[in-house]
């Protein structure tokens, strides 16, 4: 049994002993968050058109080859984004193995979930963008998870095992399915793959600690179509599954372009980012 002076004198080295860690490690702590280095989250908004005209669901839209088409319901994933430093430096935005943190589901019918930000970032100049449309493959395989990945969102096949990367529904007098539709999901299991999208900045994008910027994308819904496939509802009216949809996945990466950026304050930033 120790004597109660030897438990004071060891519980009084093992306090200093804590003071002495907590004090060599504030320094480094100060060089890694300073107010010189700490920058803000970037915001992105996504705005869905065909050409340069606003996509509206249940208006008819043509095809370069004369085809119509009209779109009911546009849904997908955006992940895995990354942000290009001008010294070729990568921030990775961060992603949660227990939640679905980065993990963006984009509904046409959901303005909100066109708005989002990502970050916060460093601080520093940027050149570009790149981001996955889908889920990766450890998350894809992983299972029912939670929040956007939440299977009652409706973008998981059980029967599947994976998640629906990308959802297109829609119709056309050209398609040879029940009711004229056209029904495009992309991703599910084990043969499905995300593809990557890299954006070029057309300037130069400075984050502060003061100020950030909002990147306004489109993603044009004509590219679907007159993309790096021509895609003819007449010869593809339903695809849903890697092996048929290769050429959709294809050009649904092509969809997205920088419309443009604008500078945006700290203060017009959501609140607890």
């Amino acid at each position: 049994m120790f004597r109660s002076g030897t438990r004071k004198a060891d519980g009084n080295l093992h306090r200093a002993a804590c003071l002495l860690a907590a004090a060599m490690l504030l320094p480094l702590a100060g060089c890694g968050q300073s107010a010189a280095q700490r920058g803000l989250p970037l915001r992105i908004e996504i705005s869905h058109v065909v050409g340069e005209a606003p996509l509206q669901l249940g208006d008819s839209y043509k095809t370069a080859a004369g085809d119509t088409w009209s779109a009911e319901r546009l849904r997908y994933y955006l992940s895995n984004f990354r942000v290009r430093r001008a010294d070729g430096v990568w921030f990775v935005n961060p992603q949660s193995a227990d939640s679905s943190r980065g993990y963006f589901l984009v509904d046409e019918a959901d303005g909100a979930s066109k708005q989002f930000q990502i970050g916060p970032l460093p601080a520093g100049t940027y050149s570009g963008l790149e981001f996955l449309v889908g889920v990766d493959a450890q998350r894809n395989g992983a299972g029912a998870q939670t929040g956007t990945l939440d299977p009652a969102r409706g973008m998981f096949w059980t029967w599947n095992t994976g998640y629906i990367f990308f959802q297109f529904d829609g119709h056309s007098p050209q398609s040879t399915a029940d009711a004229q539709a056209l029904t495009y999901h992309i991703g599910g299991g084990s043969g499905a793959s995300a593809h990557s999208v890299y954006l070029q900045f057309q300037s130069p994008v400075q984050i502060t600690a003061e100020d950030s910027a909002e990147l306004h994308l489109h993603a044009d819904l004509a590219r679907l179509f007159d993309g790096a496939h021509a895609l003819r509802p007449a010869t593809l009216s339903s695809a849903m599954d890697p092996a048929a949809s290769a050429n959709i996945a294809d050009n649904s990466a092509g969809l997205f372009r920088i419309d443009h950026v604008h500078r945006l304050p700290k203060a017009g930033l959501a609140e607890g980012s």
